[in-house]
């Protein structure tokens, strides 16, 4: 026998780590997760697609030293429907199976090769600095919608996240739209480095954060490490130069929009629900009311009108991408947002009310 583990122990773990796995690699080891029983008292967890990488340590009764790599989708699924209780973990013929004995129930996995498993990373660390999981979590939140899909643009697939001195600074674009949060930190160690981190590592860094008192952000050359005290996620990062997202960000303003975000907000979906067929949402805003309006040919039309307090010049028409909108309206703090313009062909930008620290630009649509 390899070791005993906790049912529901072991399938929490197995639900982090599985996320690391890759099914769509043509390299049909990286579907595997990788079991280590080098400890008296834990089993190692570990899975790679080779850009990011993850380990989780469980608890165990472990009877023999020993390795192997089992398909972790059907281990998952395993551990899923077998009750809760101790499961005995046993390596037999010859290694080529796992066998799973938990209460009335056995089942007898195939294993994979264990040499063809990628190594974990090596990591000797650079700059370091431990960061307050709540804050992580919020500044990812607030900036993440705003990453780009297209390949075909490497720099904008991720976040930039930045430490200076007292900050960190969390930035993401795809060029239609741009999230920038900046938040305040603890930094004994006057940590400063800047690096562009991969969508998938910014979405589990988010999971990781979530409920987590402090995560520890390391980096060493071109990858990063996040850890806490059960979970560690090592992610390459991007190459490249992020834009230079400061002088995107206009310094004054020709009209001032103070709104309701609850009533911006219902105004938006509602127009979105006739800017069908990919068609835009168009805003007007005059003598303290912003008019929001949407029409699709063979859909039909709305128009909604909401009160606003508005200062400086006043904008006949202007088109938006819906969603775009409401992803920067939802991820401001507070109750009351301000919308900033300067004209009508050039980004509005999207601030709260009452936190000067998150600022989200939108490109508006050229209307023909």
């Amino acid at each position: 026998m390899l070791a005993k583990v906790s049912q529901s122990d072991f399938f929490e773990r197995l639900q982090i780590v599985q996320r690391g796995t890759s099914s769509q690699s043509t390299l049909p080891i990286l579907s595997g997760i990788k079991i280590g029983t080098d400890s008296k008292n834990s089993i190692s967890l570990h899975s790679t697609d080779l850009e990011l990488s993850m380990k989780v340590d469980c608890p165990a009764a472990v009877k023999t030293k020993g390795s192997l790599v089992v398909n972790g989708k059907l281990l998952a699924d395993i551990f899923k429907f077998i009750p809760d209780g101790t499961v005995e973990l046993s390596l037999e013929n010859e290694g080529r199976q796992l066998h799973i004995s938990a209460g009335r129930s056995s089942f007898k996995v195939q294993t994979m090769l264990v040499d063809d498993f990628p190594s974990f990373p090596e990591f000797q660390t650079d700059q370091e600095v431990d960061v307050d999981g709540p804050v992580l979590l919020e500044a990812l939140k607030q900036t993440s919608k705003a990453i780009s899909k297209d390949e075909t643009r490497p720099v904008l697939t991720g976040a930039m996240v930045k430490i200076e001195k007292t900050t960190m600074l969390v930035v993401a674009t795809d060029s239609y739209r741009l999230a920038y949060r900046s938040s305040k930190i603890k930094n004994p160690k006057k940590v400063d480095f800047s690096v562009l981190v991969p969508h998938r590592a910014v979405d589990e860094i988010q999971r990781l954060s979530v409920g987590a008192e402090k995560i520890h952000l390391s980096t060493d050359n071109n990858l990063l490490r996040a850890e806490t005290d059960k979970v560690q996620i090592f992610t390459r990062l991007i190459e490249g130069q992020f834009p230079n997202y400061e002088q995107l960000i206009p310094k004054e303003a020709k009209l001032t929009v103070k709104v309701e975000k609850g009533d911006l907000s219902g105004a938006i979906n509602q127009a979105s629900l006739m800017a069908q067929k990919n068609m835009s949402i168009k805003i007007s805003i005059k003598d303290g009311e912003m008019k929001i309006s949407a029409a699709t040919a063979g859909v039909g039309e709305v128009d909604s009108t909401i009160k606003a307090n508005t200062t400086g010049e006043t904008i006949e028409e202007m088109a938006f991408n819906a969603q775009y909108l409401l992803d920067g309206i939802q991820a401001a703090p507070g109750d009351t947002v301000l919308l900033e313009f300067n004209g009508s062909v050039n980004p509005g930008l999207i601030k709260s009310n009452t936190d000067t620290s998150y600022m989200y630009l939108a490109m508006p649509i050229r209307i023909s």
